[in-house]
């Protein structure tokens, strides 16, 4: 399968990443986010990628950049839900505020961009969605209630989507990627937090955006035609291993 994709929370990271693997299997990719500084780079830099500011929390404004898609290129016939925002802190001393932007932007932006290009998938007979949660969708980590609400109800999403829009033909995966070495991880986690983030994955590193990116395009194509609802985690042994891993120790003869 290629045809044109949309790809939300293009200008960085996974999201760009993806982008760029999907062009270079020959899609049409356009590419969406709020940061008009990298969203500025990232079009001036990758050829044959169009560029759009989007705030996937606005109704409106995702309405009018999905037409915009359709009228230039006649379908989005896949959308990468890479969007997303961290907003880490104790529960008792979150915000109802930073909260609801979390969830507005993670989850809901998902609702509202996956609605709207469903509807043309739909009618047409068929179309790939790819969100993205986290493995912190799939697990309580700690000074994480926004993210991993948000994250938790994407996975839940995907399900409900998968399972009402597949007698149309569009399947809904999602990924969960672990630690990945993105601008947006290297903000959000000082070295601290990082040594620690190590010890708790068996393959012992950060993924690169393209090992993730890699996992995504492959379920945006056809290599994935009988897949949907499913969840997709590529994060080097994390959640296998619960998240923590003990100190080797020599066994005592007894």
């Amino acid at each position: 399968m290629s045809g044109t994709v949309f790809v939300t929370g293009g200008a960085s990271g996974i999201g760009l990443a993806t982008a760029l693997a999907l062009r270079d299997q020959g899609w049409n990719v356009v590419i969406a986010d709020l940061d008009r500084t990298a969203l500025r780079q990232a079009g001036q830099e990758v050829e044959g990628v169009r560029a759009i500011v989007l705030d996937v929390t606005d109704a409106r404004a995702v309405a009018a950049a999905v037409g915009a898609a359709e009228a230039e290129f006649g379908a989005v016939d896949a959308l990468v839900n890479c969007a997303g925002i961290v907003d880490n802190g104790p529960f008792l001393q979150a915000g109802p505020e930073s909260f609801r932007r979390t969830l507005e932007v993670n989850l809901t932006g998902t609702f509202l961009m996956g609605q709207a290009v469903a509807r043309g998938m739909a009618a047409r007979g068929g179309g790939s969605i790819v969100n993205i949660s986290s493995v912190s969708g799939l697990r309580g980590g700690p000074y994480r209630s926004a993210y991993s609400a948000s994250k938790g109800g994407v996975i839940a999403l995907t399900k409900v989507m998968a399972v009402e829009l597949g007698p149309s033909g569009v399947r809904v995966n999602c990924v969960a990627p672990g630690a990945t070495d993105t601008p947006l991880v290297r903000v959000a986690q000082p070295p601290e937090i990082r040594r620690a983030v190590l010890k708790a994955i068996p393959l012992g590193r950060y993924a690169d955006p393209a090992e993730t990116a890699a996992v995504i395009a492959f379920l945006a194509g056809d290599g994935a035609a009988f897949v949907t609802g499913q969840i997709w985690g590529v994060d080097g042994g994390q959640l296998a291993g619960a998240g923590w891993r003990p100190e080797p120790t020599r066994g005592r003869e007894g």
